[in-house]
């Protein structure tokens, strides 16, 4: 029996190995959504572009070569970016012609904003005007530089876009939502499980 005082303690679940309710389908989506967050693809692309790297050892991105962009440049890529790759982009369903008409708009915008902000973007040394807010954009583009980048951008848009054809992420996050019985906590070892509400109101046993 427990003595007074004790029911304000923590159950200890130790003793009772099968008391311990299991990881419930909610936590399961949760967990399968925050790993397809695009917020996580664009911050590394962000430290990338900064030409730094995560270090285990030293648990912090370290610097490991001159930034492949100025600020001006890379907070336009990574706000455009954010505005346009969300996870509503990974959850979508879209088609295949669809995808190719997303990815031709993203590399007609990268190519004009890239060639109308060679001097803002770094792409080309300042004119005499730059300093007044004018952009004369002469001399010789770095464009193996430019490629970089964009290649970079295309890539990480190219996995983030393809993961909603046909709504295959979609599918992967709601096909883990089991709501059976037993609200979600599992039965006993070998117990096959039971058909969720769903099925059983469509005749599906």
């Amino acid at each position: 029996m427990r003595e007074e005082g004790d029911y304000n303690k923590r159950e200890d679940y130790s003793e009772y190995p099968m008391a311990m309710p299991n990881y419930s389908a909610e936590e399961e989506i949760k967990n399968i959504v925050g790993q397809i967050d695009p917020q996580r693809i664009l911050d590394n692309l962000n430290h990338a572009l900064k030409g730094e790297y995560y270090s285990k050892e030293e648990g912090a991105w370290i610097d490991i070569a001159e930034p492949l962009i100025n600020d001006a440049g890379r907070g336009w890529i990574i706000s455009f970016l954010t505005s346009i790759m969300n996870n509503a982009s990974t959850m979508g369903t879209i088609s295949e012609n669809q995808f190719s008409y997303l990815m031709d708009g993203i590399i007609k915008i990268i190519k004009k904003e890239f060639r109308c902000n060679l001097e803002k973007f770094g792409f080309v040394s300042p004119g005499r005007y730059y300093k007044k807010g004018i952009y004369e954009n002469k001399g010789t583009p770095d464009t193996s530089r430019m490629s970089t980048i964009a290649e970079m951008i295309l890539q990480r848009t190219f996995i983030i876009y393809s993961r909603s054809i046909k709504g295959s992420e979609n599918k992967r996050v709601f096909g883990s939502l089991r709501m059976s019985d037993n609200m979600g906590y599992g039965g006993m070892p070998g117990q096959q499980p039971k058909k969720n509400f769903i099925s059983r109101m469509f005749g599906g046993g």
